[in-house]
């Protein structure tokens, strides 16, 4: 009897020993109908060494979409999957993530401009998942959420033309159509959060939510906004904007009401939840793991190639970098950072004080020899690919390696000081370059 009672004992510990995960913050109604986004994944199956950054592994935030869904169905709530966009990196990363987004119960997809140039791969690895592609030839890919007291339509407006009055009349009469009793119509874009504040007022009366793939604008004299840029949602000329998550740590929880009359047919609410503290999703976890042994030898390759320019101390230019990190180089490329020489050549300063900031090539070598896409670059932030004993962790994978300097406000300081960058603020210029 004793030793019957020492082995459930014994069994007791090692079952409550593991972690437990936090407690979802999930709201204290349940909602009739919710939609779980993710988005701006950029190909990354798992994270450096950082501790901070570990949540961002896709076998946390995949418990993490399994554990809200399952509390949320246990409560009545009808709960769905998306993926938002920005998924994709180099191409073949793609199979094994869409493997990994069938086994989570992913109901659709949503590609952005940079994820249709993944198009071909991403048709033959996604299992069956639909597919919202940016509009093509004036048609728009919709997803759509049943539930017992609302439904849910998502449009995917991809990356809309300002000027273009045509599409906004085709895009608002399309949308228009959509809206049924009891049918809430979100809209998916890509842009900005200042170019939100043009496109929001546009689409008034035709959708009801704007899903947008960037933070909310920060502080605005023509409109009700919050200082806070950690906000997850605000009315914008007349249409509640929501934001997709900025963090692959991040899920989106778009929670709906039923309302309770004519004048208010539901209720909306944007939550973020974050996978810091959930466990690996086994499943997921093996996914992950094969591919990295099977990118390993390719991960060696770069490291021997990395190595031979950090030695010698050479200039490391951004496509090289970019030979590898597809995603992360052409998000690049859509910042300031990529144009600051073309900055400093309209404006006339091509001179030897700005110049240092201005362009790596300058600083490291005294020249400048391209000036198109050049300017603040991969080492400039990530500074230890110039230190030989720290670019060797680059061969290793991500999960495994030692936590190596990361991009902070003292790196960002030796440029953006009071004299040039009066108002710098970490907070707000970090998301404008992240990836």
């Amino acid at each position: 009897m004793l030793s019957l009672l020492l082995l459930g004992l014994y069994w007791n510990v090692r079952r409550t020993s593991r972690p437990m995960p936090p407690q979802l913050a999930l709201p204290q109604e349940p909602p009739d109908l919710v939609l779980l986004i993710t988005a701006n994944r950029q190909g990354k199956l798992e994270v450096c060494g950082c501790p901070g950054k570990r949540a961002e592994d896709l076998a946390k935030v995949a418990s993490l979409i399994l554990a809200t869904k399952h509390q949320l169905e246990r409560r009545g709530s009808v709960v769905g999957i998306l993926e938002g966009g920005d998924f994709t990196g180099g191409a073949d990363v793609v199979p094994p993530l869409l493997k990994a987004y069938q086994l989570i119960g992913y109901q659709g997809i949503a590609l952005s401009p940079r994820d249709e140039k993944r198009l071909s791969v991403i048709r033959t690895n996604a299992n069956g998942i639909p597919l919202l592609l940016p509009p093509r030839d004036g048609n728009f890919a919709t997803f759509r959420l049943n539930g017992k007291a609302l439904n849910l339509v998502v449009a995917n407006l991809g990356r809309p033309p300002l000027e273009d009055e045509q599409y906004w009349q085709r895009a608002s009469i399309y949308l228009q159509g959509l809206r049924q009793p009891n049918t809430v119509v979100a809209a998916l874009v890509y842009v900005d959060r200042n170019e939100v504040m043009e496109i929001a007022p546009r689409l008034k009366g035709a959708t009801d939510i704007l899903l947008l793939d960037d933070q909310l604008p920060s502080a605005s004299p023509n409109a009700e906004l919050s200082p806070s840029p950690a906000k997850v949602s605000e009315k914008i000329g007349g249409v509640t904007v929501i934001a997709l998550p900025q963090s692959r740590a991040a899920i989106l929880s778009l929670n709906l009401w039923q309302g309770q009359s004519d004048r208010e047919p539901f209720r909306v609410e944007g939550q973020w939840l974050y996978a810091s503290g959930h466990p690996d999703h086994d499943q997921v976890k093996q996914i992950v793991n094969a591919y990295y042994e099977k990118r390993q030898k390719e991960l060696e390759r770069e490291m021997q190639e990395l190595l031979k320019i950090a030695e010698k101390r050479e200039y490391l230019p951004p496509e090289f970098c970019g030979s590898c990190h597809q995603a992360q180089y052409e998000q690049w490329l859509s910042t300031g950072h990529a144009h600051a020489i073309d900055t400093l050549v309209k404006q006339k300063r091509m001179d030897k004080s700005c110049l240092p900031c201005h362009s790596l090539e300058f600083r490291m070598r005294g020249v400048v020899t391209v000036k198109k896409n050049r300017g603040v670059e991969c080492v400039d932030c990530h500074v230890e690919l110039q230190d030989p004993a720290t670019a060797r962790m680059h061969g290793q994978r991500p999960g495994e390696r030692p936590s190596t300097k990361i991009v902070n406000e003292v790196t960002c300081l030796r440029c953006h000081d009071k004299q040039n960058s009066p108002n710098f603020d970490l907070r707000t210029y970090l998301p404008k370059v992240t990836h």
